[in-house]
């Protein structure tokens, strides 16, 4: 991906940031600090909101790259190379070089992601049932990583291709009729679905309560989802007419 830089090295697959990460993080951090955790907690300083939405916000990016690299490793254990994971402004990018060969591989590659989400935000619940009674900030931290986490793992298992859940769809249709093709094409069609849905949504939430900024964000989110869903399914079908060459 281009304007990205490196950060590192995990399990041998190279780490990168693109330079539109730094606006969702600022997003969130700034969502955090200055809204979310000073509503619940009006008795904090403006100081440790910051540091404490600051601390949130790096964690949850690493529980996007736990994520991503969760789909990563299991790709390897079925031989399919990881060229590098990046962070960018709607959340992780896995580059695996090739797809699946079989459903089963398509499947367990596409459940790992959505599992890990689940695994740490019931960590981080963990964490707020030990810590709620003895640090606050800690607590307060923990909870909302644990449930963004979950919410995470929820919207990635939506059955709309090229999403986790839409992947899993495509398995299980490429199981049972054993036509890849096919089966992308339909899972296509829930991903498109899906993105036009998140865009009318959008428009209804700027209608109807008067949230441009939310709104917008919903349709922009839309908007992507649907060209990625029909761009994943253009790259299926070059792939497939140039299989044997």
């Amino acid at each position: 991906m281009r304007y990205s830089f490196r950060l590192g090295r995990l399990f041998g697959i190279p780490i990168y940031i693109h330079i539109s990460w730094f606006i969702i993080f600022a997003l969130v951090t700034f969502a955090l600090s200055q809204r979310t955790f000073p509503s619940i907690y009006p008795g904090w300083s403006s100081g440790l909101s910051l540091t404490v939405g600051l601390a949130t916000s790096l964690l949850f990016f690493a529980s996007v790259v736990a994520h991503e690299l969760a789909h990563s490793l299991v790709s390897r254990l079925y031989g399919n190379p990881v060229r590098s994971i990046t962070l960018f402004i709607f959340g992780g990018l896995a580059r695996i070089t090739r797809e699946a060969s079989q459903p089963r591989a398509e499947l367990v590659m596409a459940a790992a992601g959505p599992a890990s989400s689940l695994a740490i935000g019931g960590l981080f619940g963990l964490v707020w049932l030990l810590a709620r009674s003895h640090s606050e900030p800690i607590g307060a931290l923990a909870i909302w990583l644990a449930y963004i986490n979950i919410v995470l793992a929820v919207f990635n298992m939506i059955p709309g291709f090229p999403l986790d859940g839409g992947r899993v769809l495509r398995s299980l249709i490429w199981r049972y009729t054993g036509n890849y093709v096919r089966a992308t094409r339909l899972a296509t069609l829930g991903g498109q679905g899906l993105g036009y849905t998140l865009m009318l949504l959008g428009v209804f939430w700027v209608f109807f309560t008067g949230n441009w900024l939310g709104g917008m964000w919903w349709i922009f989110i839309g908007w992507f989802l649907r060209n990625a869903a029909s761009s994943s399914y253009q790259q299926t079908l070059l792939r497939e007419s140039l299989r044997g060459f």
